[in-house]
């Protein structure tokens, strides 16, 4: 089913290195798995640790939402709209940087999203097979159209 998901860029309001997710894996009603390499290329990578800060965990949290507005949007025949990221609970990676090639699952289900645009996501990272991180993350969707 892979081939049936649009790319990455289709779906978020971003462009460029701004992009921290690579792929969509896979879509339930509820949410998203998304994956990301950790290459020497990403715009955090730490030479000096040999790896991403597992901080950034919450923004690639927040474009897998975002994949998942972004895929309901375009069900709808509409364009994506901005998100921001309101806040995060229980956020305690069990590394503090995501390894050098590694390759992580983002995984996003939603808890709720009511009609003004607030939502609620628990997520978690995984990687080989071990999760890295959980966490529950805020969101609001704007009601605009996004300008490309």
């Amino acid at each position: 089913m892979e081939g049936s998901l649009p790319a990455v860029a289709e779906l978020l309001p971003l462009s460029g290195s701004a992009i921290l997710v690579d792929k969509i894996l896979a879509e339930t009603a509820e949410g998203v798995i998304a994956a990301a390499r950790m290459l020497r290329a990403h715009p955090f990578f730490s030479a000096e640790q040999s790896g991403v800060p597992s901080w950034v965990g919450v923004e690639l949290m927040a474009q897998t939402i975002g994949l998942h507005a972004g895929l309901a949007a375009r069900r709808d025949n509409r364009p994506p709209r901005v998100g921001y990221l309101l806040g995060t609970r229980r956020y305690a990676p069990s590394v503090p940087y995501f390894s050098a090639g590694s390759l992580l699952e983002i995984h996003v289900e939603r808890l709720y999203l009511d009609a003004s645009g607030l939502g609620a996501y628990d997520c978690s990272i995984v990687s080989a097979g071990e999760v890295l991180v959980n966490a529950t993350v805020t969101v609001f969707q704007t009601e605009g159209e996004v300008s490309r």
